[in-house]
């Protein structure tokens, strides 16, 4: 599941590095209340859990979300993670994470 999910988000446009592993990284740009709002809306309303790496980790202004298939997963959860990043993605540049915080999710 890994390289179909890696392959996908490559194909989709997100930038995942130089990964070797399953664990996949996607890269996108915002700062930490934006990454704090996206991955809550992840999780919250479409079921993806991911880890996030902000700064210092990451330079600023960057955000790594971490993503970990595993064997229970299939090609019809790869499939809704990269259409769920594509919208996600959109949301994000449209400036629609930028808030309050998490509660204005909730």
């Amino acid at each position: 599941m890994a390289s179909a999910l890696q392959e996908g988000l490559r194909e989709s446009g997100f930038n995942i590095g130089a990964t070797n592993s399953c664990v996949t990284p996607v890269f996108l740009q915002g700062g930490l209340g934006e990454a704090t709002n996206l991955t809550f809306d992840l999780r919250e309303n479409h079921g993806i859990f991911c880890s996030i790496v902000v700064y210092p980790v990451v330079p600023k202004d960057v955000i790594m979300l971490r993503l970990i298939p595993t064997a229970v997963h299939n090609l019809e959860d790869v499939s809704y993670t990269i259409e769920t990043f594509k919208k996600v993605k959109t949301r994000l540049e449209a400036g629609e994470y930028v808030g309050e915080g998490i509660a204005d999710w909730a």
